[in-house]
């Protein structure tokens, strides 16, 4: 069991509000969606600039539309349309997020489309690795931590999409693999959202 990190992160000032960056990652059923809400909603009402950005793969979709038609696309293919949607959504995001100043948070980035390949068992290759470290170099990266159990409770209880308990368990674990390899801060999802925005307010000193 991973430990979680819960200690006070160092908070930064910048003096003209310039483009900032932070990137929200985690499992299905991490809160992802929900605390980026939450704290660009905060920021608004106190007329910060803040606004969500999201790089959907358009996974949910894909698997919908796959049952509909009764067919199950090889994983390779599926890869391949959500890493180019993926891909597209982030360099658009990324543009937008560096010509527009305050804070832009993103949901999901390229580190979610890595986690899917090697839960599928595919080889990371080099060019995602190397795009996903370059778009990131002057982002911060957050990390939600959830218990699976949680996660799937979670999910469950929304009933828009369905994951399995291993499925959940997998994506943590190479989640935090890759956190504790690039040095990202985790948080732990389980804590109520208002004490995570907190913490992510220190994170980008707003």
């Amino acid at each position: 069991m991973h430990a979680i990190s819960t200690r006070p992160l160092p908070a930064t000032s910048h003096g003209h509000d310039p483009p900032q960056t932070l990137v929200i990652l985690g499992p299905d059923g991490a809160g992802k969606s929900t605390l980026i809400e939450a704290l660009t909603r905060q920021l608004l009402n106190e007329r910060i600039r803040a606004r969500r950005l999201a790089n959907a793969a358009a996974r949910s979709w894909l698997t919908k539309f796959s049952r509909r038609l009764g067919i199950t696309f090889p994983t390779f293919t599926q890869d391949f349309f959500e890493t180019s949607i993926r891909g597209f959504n982030v360099a658009r995001n990324m543009v937008s997020a560096a010509h527009s100043g305050g804070l832009s948070v993103m949901d999901r980035h390229l580190y979610c489309q890595l986690v899917l390949r090697r839960l599928r068992g595919h080889p990371s290759g080099l060019l995602l690795p190397w795009l996903a470290a370059k778009s990131t170099e002057r982002a911060r990266i957050i990390l939600l931590d959830i218990d699976p159990h949680l996660a799937y409770e979670r999910i469950v209880s929304r009933g828009k999409d369905h994951e399995t308990l291993e499925y959940l368990s997998e994506s943590r674990d190479e989640y935090l693999r890759l956190a504790q390899l690039h040095g990202w801060i985790i948080l732990d999802a389980s804590l109520p959202t208002s004490h995570l925005v907190e913490q992510l307010r220190l994170v980008i000193g707003k």
